[in-house]
């Protein structure tokens, strides 16, 4: 075997070899990452203290993470933290797993100051993996109700023709509409899409249908009480397909309702999804049904690249091959 024919089979190796190896690349480089709030399940009050957790997941190995959490500092306020820093509003998170896990949760200690509602949100978040490659940039935010701690009250007085007696009692609203006066929304409300069915406090499934060019669904809900607690799992971001949304709201007994909003993204062009997979209970599925197509698209999306790639190799190989081969022959007929 001459040289020259042993530096083409080398050429044509090493380019067979880079793209076989393109499609495995692909198919492995994609990865993503999630984030979920946990606030106190009890009512807050003013002047008490408690705590919010952050999820932090990847379906690879997590190195570190680092993102902003922004607060409301009127009705509560930034007390410590292991894995934050900052005060008037915004918070700076630096944080990496004990062990090696897929999964890292963050603590963070408030303290109420004044009866409302508070909004925690995450923003500018970044996952890397161990060799600092971005993992994802997920968003995610929760609603904090701080309730008042006083009572209200009011006198009745009764006047007979002997005695006049004074009663206090703590006051209880009955409305005459027949909604609950706690543990309920009263409200709900989306910014894009409507509601359906429509809203009615004792309906808890709801789904949302929006065009492929809506990206982001605001969800805002309104509580019978005000000492109600409320909060919020899932973010505004909207992938293709499902994305499932929840509102829980817990009166001051501890009693909790729970509404699920379905927002289904069109597919694309003027096509709307209407479709909505249902359970055995009824109820809608989780997002893991869009995410599954989500992910299925993107991989779909960066074969065809590779694919591509690994065609205009192997046209460049042949080329050579054909260039080798006119070469041979010429050189044959000068030997003769």
């Amino acid at each position: 075997m001459t040289t020259k024919t042993k530096l083409v089979k080398r050429i044509f190796s090493s380019l067979l070899t880079a793209a076989l190896a393109v499609p495995m690349t692909a198919l492995t480089a994609h990865a993503t990452g999630e984030a979920f709030f946990y606030p106190p399940k009890n009512p807050v009050m003013t002047d008490q203290q408690f705590e919010v957790s952050v999820t932090f997941s990847a379906d690879s190995e997590i190195g570190s993470v680092q993102a902003n959490i922004a607060y409301d500092d009127s009705v509560i306020e930034f007390v410590s933290s292991d894995n934050a820093s900052g005060g008037g509003g915004i918070l700076t998170v630096n944080g990496f797993p004990d062990t090696p896990s897929s999964e890292v949760d963050f603590s963070f200690t408030f303290k109420g100051l004044s009866a409302g509602n508070a909004n925690i949100s995450l923003q500018s978040c970044q996952i890397y993996s161990p060799d600092s490659k971005l993992i994802g940039s997920p968003t995610a935010y929760c609603v904090i109700t701080v309730g008042s701690d006083k009572v209200e009250t009011k006198t009745e007085t009764e006047t007979t023709t002997t005695t006049e007696k004074t009663t206090t009692t703590t006051t209880k609203t009955e409305p005459s509409n027949g909604i609950p006066d706690k543990g309920v929304l009263t409200a709900l409300t989306v910014d894009n899409g409507e509601l359906s069915p429509a809203f009615a406090y004792n309906v808890y499934n709801y789904t949302v249908n929006v065009d492929n060019s809506v990206t982001n669904v605001e969800i805002e809900g309104t509580t019978a009480s005000p000492s109600d607690y409320i909060w919020y799992t899932g973010t505004s971001e909207c992938q293709v397909g499902e994305n499932v949304r929840t509102i829980t709201v817990t009166d001051v007994d501890g009693n909790a309702a729970t509404y699920t909003v379905t927002i289904i993204r069109a597919a694309g062009g003027d096509e709307q999804q209407t479709q909505t997979v249902q359970k055995k209970d009824g109820s809608d599925t989780s997002s893991a049904v869009s995410k599954n197509a989500n992910v299925m698209d993107q991989y779909k999306k960066m074969l065809n690249t590779a694919l591509a790639i690994v065609l205009i190799v192997l046209v460049i190989a042949l080329v050579v091959i054909i260039i080798w081969i006119r070469g041979k022959i010429k050189g044959g007929k000068k030997d003769k």
